[in-house]
């Protein structure tokens, strides 16, 4: 898998787990069981390439997720929140368990500017507390640009139209090194509009990540290689769906490419990995220096264009695209006046689904409201795979009506510049007048036939049998046996036979000492220390990923060798790093290699060598 998000964007990620991250204390007022830490990546930092920034808050409540604002009002900086991760913790502290709530806010900082900026202050609110954090200060660096690589940023021809669905296209060209490679791609234009982005579905693909203001944003991509000006390119193409959301003119800065190169060394080392003898030396790699580069493209001028006021009809509700169509379909047909009819209006075509809205029904000669009770107000539709349904209850007021007529819906077209309309089929309706009911129409539930003046006899006669025949259906007590049995043998008997009553006992004390067991192991976990569960869950998911690796293809094996490995590295930074970085760079290289043969499998020493080092990180997390 070209995963360009995972591999190149290493940068990305590694921050998060803030491997040889730099600890800063923070001052702060107000509760002084509140603590914080704030951390940022190891520099070096450069102007387009965003920096993972984590603030720590231990002792927070857990009632409710708490706020946190950064006061920055530096133009040069813009931030996002990344992610807030809560954690729950549990410590023994002389016998009494103390619980607290740690979160995690991670921030990325992206400079647009070289020189040293302040990042933060920060401050957390929790409730009716607040908790402030010093800011940090960070350089930034100048990139120099380079002629190995090339962006380029294309629209189709304008002007466009509040919610139309225009395709962008982003191209990358880089004639280097892609292992140990980290890329960040930026454009003004991602964060002026709003846009629409298919989910990766290829693993064979390339991912190409985008960073935006609401953070990173991975995009499929091809991948070609090409020659141009004597260098062997290697061309990344992605594409997006720009949504317009208002009319205007819009200058937009020209997009921006960087990327950040590791360049490795080797150094021997005294291998003593064996019985406590270091006899050997091995030769391992390390991160010597590290390079950035960066590319800039063509500003470029957007317009977007309002809806023509000549010839909008009055059916028209904002729908943009192309090759739309509408059809009604009735749950009923012979009705009477007044009778619901519940009416299902489907939309199809090729635009603006998500956001269309139901057309009026009584639009460019729909239904009459003389004839028809339509519903006021939005009705809510239903989107499905390539069309959208609404549903809504009208009633016929009128016997006349014969069908329910034709529903227009319009659309603006992009190409033609114009409306157009889509009107539905006609459904013939049979409609009958209404019934009135009135007193005369109400009948008992059981009827008896009538009959003259009865009797006093037998009206005598006729209430005895009632009351004869209601006491029968009573509950008699007549012949019941109402003496207090004072024999236990009989008490404790069981007439039914269904269980023994000693099964019960012995079923309630078994159970009662079931759960008590359970207690004290649940009280053990809970005791025992959140970070080596967490090592230990990690070490085991990674160790299970790298064996599945085995049934891969190269590619992919590689892939996933990788990705497992950094999480390793990322749960236990304190273990020694040097071959898992090896092996890291070795499987990037693999991904990125042209491909010739995919389905063969990995080399078998790469896969022992991973699993070796996955057992070793097993063993370190307990």
């Amino acid at each position: 898998m070209f995963a360009l998000q995972s591999n190149i964007g290493w940068t990305l990620l590694r921050p998060v787990a803030f491997i040889a991250c730099v600890w800063i204390s923070a001052v702060g007022w107000g509760q002084d069981e509140i603590q914080t830490k704030l951390g940022a990546d190891p520099g070096p930092y450069f102007v387009g390439l965003p920096v993972t920034i984590q603030l720590t808050a231990v002792g927070l409540s857990d009632r409710s997720v708490p706020q946190i604002d950064v006061d920055n009002p530096n133009d040069a900086l813009r931030w996002t929140l990344v992610a807030t991760n809560p954690t729950s913790m549990r410590f023994n502290n002389n016998g009494r368990i103390i619980a607290q709530t740690k979160y995690d806010f991670v921030f990325r900082f992206t400079a647009s500017k070289p020189g040293q900026w302040e990042i933060g202050p920060f401050v957390i609110t929790d409730g009716s507390l607040k908790k402030h954090v010093d800011a940090v200060k960070l350089t930034f660096e100048e990139v120099p640009t380079t002629d190995k690589m090339r962006i380029h940023l294309r629209l189709p021809e304008g002007p466009y139209f509040p919610e139309q669905r225009v395709p962008v296209e982003i191209e990358w060209w880089y004639a280097g090194e892609l292992a140990n490679t980290g890329v960040s791609i930026s454009s003004p234009l991602f964060d002026t509009f709003k846009f629409e982005d298919e989910k990766p579905t290829n693993v064979r693909e390339a991912l190409l990540p985008i960073d935006t203001a609401e953070g990173s944003v991975d995009l499929q991509a091809s991948v070609r290689e090409e020659e141009s000006d004597g260098k062997l390119f290697r061309v990344f193409r992605a594409k997006r769906t720009m949504i317009p959301d208002r009319v205007g003119t819009f200058k937009i800065d020209p997009i921006q490419v960087t990327i950040r190169h590791r360049v490795l060394g080797r150094r021997e080392r005294r291998d003593d990995s064996g019985f406590g003898f270091g006899f050997f030396n091995r030769v391992e790699e390390y991160v010597k220096s590290v390079e950035a580069f960066r590319a800039v493209g063509e500003p470029m001028t957007i317009e977007i264009g309002g809806f023509p006021e000549a010839g909008k009809p009055e059916s028209f509700a904002g729908a943009v695209g192309n090759g739309f169509s509408i059809s009604v379909t009735a749950d009923r047909t012979v009705v009477r006046v007044g009778d619901p009819i519940r009416l299902n209006v489907t939309l199809r075509g090729n635009g603006n689904l998500k956001g269309a809205s139901m057309p009026p029904l009584s639009a460019d000669g729909g239904m009459d409201p003389q004839q028809f009770r339509l519903p006021s107000g939005d009705v809510p539709g239903q989107l499905g795979k390539d069309e959208k349904t609404f549903s809504v209850s009208v009633r016929v007021e009128d016997e006349s009506v014969s069908e329910i007529p034709a529903i227009a819906y319009s659309w603006f077209d992009t190409d033609a510049k114009e409306y157009r309309t889509a009107r539905s089929a006609p459904i013939a309706l049979r409609v009958m007048s209404a019934d009135m009911i009135s007193a005369d129409d109400v009948v008992s539930a059981s009827p008896t036939p009538a009959r003259g003046p009865a009797s006093a006899e037998e009206t005598a006669a006729s209430e005895s049998a009632q009351s004869v025949g209601a006491s029968r259906k009573r509950f008699s007590l007549s012949g019941a046996d109402l003496a207090i049995e004072s024999n236990p043998a009989a008490l404790l008997s069981n007439p039914k036979g269904l269980v023994s009553p000693v099964v019960l006992q012995t079923g309630a004390y078994l159970t009662g000492l079931a759960i008590v067991m359970l207690a004290l192991v649940d009280r053990r976990r809970s005791q025992a220390d959140p970070d080596v569960i967490a090592r230990r869950k990690v070490a085991a998911e990674q160790a299970a990923a790298i064996s599945a690796a085995v049934a891969m293809p190269k590619r992919q094996a590689a892939s996933a060798l990788a990705a497992a490995l950094r999480s390793l590295l990322a749960s236990q930074p304190d273990v020694e790093r040097a071959s898992t970085e090896g092996l890291i760079a070795r499987c990037e290289t693999l991904v990125y290699q042209p491909a010739s043969n995919d389905e063969e499998p990995l080399a078998p020493e790469i896969l022992q060598q991973a699993q070796q080092l996955a057992l070793r990180f097993r063993k370190e997390a307990q």
